[in-house]
C-alpha cells in the first residue's frame, strides 16, 4: 500500500517548509511538535450514529479506549457540536419533519464535566446527559450541526430538503426556535443523486462573519453572511463557489490560519483546496486531487469526512468502499493539498473520523462493521499507525471530543 517512504516524505516536507507564504509557520510547527515520549492525558469523547443513542468513551494515552457507555437515548443522533464556553452538547435527529416517533429536531444536552473527568467513571448516573430542550427543525434529514465561535447560533444542514436552518442560542445554552431557514434551489448533472439540493454541511468561518454550506446536489459551496442583529443567514456578495459537475461536495474544513478551505467531494472522490478571503466572502480554487489512487477507483465508492490536522500541515479524508483514510500534505507555497498515502481503517464504511485535540491520535469510525479504531499520528509525516486498540459501537456516524472551554 505504501508508495512513499517515511524518509523521502520527511525530506519532501523539509524542502517544502523553506518556501512560500506558509513555510515559516510550518517550520516552527515542525520544530515545536510534541516529542515522541510525551503523552496526552485521557480525553473524553462522545459517539453518535444510528444505534439507540449517544455513547461516551475515553481515549487513553496509549490509544486504548474505554468501553462505550450509553449516556442518552436518542434515535439517529448522527452529528454533534459543542458550545464553546458552556458544557452543552447539541445533537441532531436525522429524521423527517413528519416522523411519528421523533420529528427532525435539534437537542441541547448538558453534561457534568467533573464527572467525565473523574478517573474511574464509577458514578454512571452522573455521566448521563441532561436534556436542556429540543427544537423542531424546519427541514428533512438534518445531518450536520455546527456552532459559531461566540456560542450565539447553531447552524443545521438538512440533506433531504436541501436547506439550512439557524437557531439562536440563549445565554444558558438552551435553544430558541429557528430564526432563519434558507431553501436551496437547483440540481446537478447526476440524475440519480442530484435531482435537487442536498445541504450536507455548514461551517462558520474563523472570523464568525460567514457561513459556508456544502450542497451535494448543486455542486456548490454557498456563502452566507451571519447577521447577528436580524438572526438571519443572508446570501453573500459572492453567493456560491462552483465545483466540477457531479463532484457532490459533502463536508469542508478550514485551515487553522483561516485562509484556506478544504472541500471533500463525495461523488467525485476528490478533495478541492480553495483560498478563502474573509473580507469579501470569496472562495478561489487552488487545486482538486483524487482521494484514492486513480487505478483503484470503483463505482459506488464515496468520500465522507475531511479534517485538517491542528498543526496545519496535513489534511485527512475518509473513503467509503476503499475503506481508508487519505493523507494529504498541504503545500506551504500555495496551500494546495497533495495526496500522499491511504491507510486502512480496519473496517467497512468509515463515515466519520476525528483527530484528538492534541493532534496525536485519529479515531476512525466504521459504520458497517460497528467499530472505532485508534491510530497514532506521526507528527512529522502525518502517517497513521494502528495502535491495536478498538471499541464496538452500533453504526457509528459521529465522534466529538470534550474540548476545553473557551473564555466567554
Amino acid at each position: 500500500m505504501f508508495k512513499t517512504t517515511r524518509r523521502s516524505f520527511s525530506l519532501a516536507l523539509l524542502s517544502l517548509s523553506t518556501v512560500g507564504g506558509y513555510g515559516s509557520l510550518y517550520a516552527q510547527q515542525a520544530a515545536t511538535a510534541q516529542a515522541p515520549g510525551q503523552r496526552s492525558p485521557s480525553q473524553v469523547f462522545w459517539i453518535g450514529g444510528y444505534g439507540p443513542g449517544i455513547y461516551a468513551s475515553r481515549l487513553n494515552a496509549d490509544g486504548s479506549m474505554v468501553e462505550p457507555r450509553l449516556v442518552a437515548k436518542q434515535a439517529k443522533a448522527s452529528f454533534f457540536a459543542m458550545h464553546p464556553t458552556l458544557d452543552i452538547l447539541y445533537v441532531v435527529t436525522e429524521t423527517a419533519i413528519n416522523d411519528r416517533e421523533r420529528a427532525a429536531s435539534l437537542a441541547a444536552y448538558q453534561f457534568d464535566r467533573a464527572a467525565y473527568q473523574a478517573g474511574d467513571w464509577s458514578d454512571a448516573k452522573a455521566l448521563e446527559l441532561k436534556l436542556v430542550n429540543v427544537e423542531r427543525v424546519g427541514g428533512n434529514g438534518p445531518c450536520h450541526v455546527t456552532v459559531d465561535s461566540a456560542g450565539q447560533f447553531a447552524v443545521v444542514s438538512n440533506y433531504g430538503s436541501g436547506s439550512v436552518c439557524l437557531f439562536p442560542i440563549r445565554p444558558d445554552g438552551s435553544l430558541e426556535p429557528e430564526s432563519s431557514v434558507v431553501e436551496h434551489q437547483g440540481s446537478g448533472p447526476n440524475a440519480a443523486r442530484q435531482k435537487g439540493p442536498h445541504a450536507h454541511c455548514a461551517m462558520v468561518d474563523p472570523t464568525n462573519r460567514w457561513v459556508l454550506v456544502a450542497d451535494l446536489g448543486l455542486d456548490q459551496v454557498l456563502v452566507y453572511r451571519l447577521d447577528g442583529a436580524s438572526k438571519k443567514l443572508v446570501p453573500g456578495p459572492n453567493p456560491f463557489f462552483k465545483l466540477a459537475g457531479g463532484a457532490g461536495p459533502r463536508h469542508l474544513a478550514f485551515h487553522p490560519e483561516g485562509k484556506l478551505v478544504y472541500i471533500i467531494n463525495e461523488m467525485g472522490m476528490t478533495l478541492t483546496s480553495a483560498a478563502w478571503d474573509s473580507e469579501t466572502g470569496t472562495l478561489t480554487q487552488i487545486a482538486t486531487v483524487g482521494s484514492v489512487p486513480e487505478e483503484t477507483l470503483q463505482a459506488g465508492w464515496s468520500t465522507a469526512e475531511v479534517l485538517v490536522h491542528p498543526s496545519g500541515r496535513f489534511v485527512y479524508g475518509s473513503n467509503r468502499g476503499h475503506n481508508t483514510i487519505a493523507l494529504f500534505a498541504i503545500s506551504p507555497k500555495d496551500g494546495g493539498a497533495v495526496r500522499i498515502e491511504n491507510f486502512s481503517t480496519l473496517g467497512n464504511t468509515p463515515r466519520n473520523f476525528r483527530i484528538d485535540p492534541t493532534g496525536q491520535f485519529l479515531l476512525a469510525e466504521n459504520q458497517d462493521s460497528n467499530t472505532v479504531h485508534s491510530f497514532a499520528i506521526d507528527r512529522g509525516t502525518g502517517f497513521l499507525k494502528a495502535t491495536g486498540h478498538s471499541i464496538s459501537a452500533e453504526k457509528p456516524a459521529c465522534i466529538k471530543f470534550m474540548t476545553v472551554r473557551s473564555a466567554p
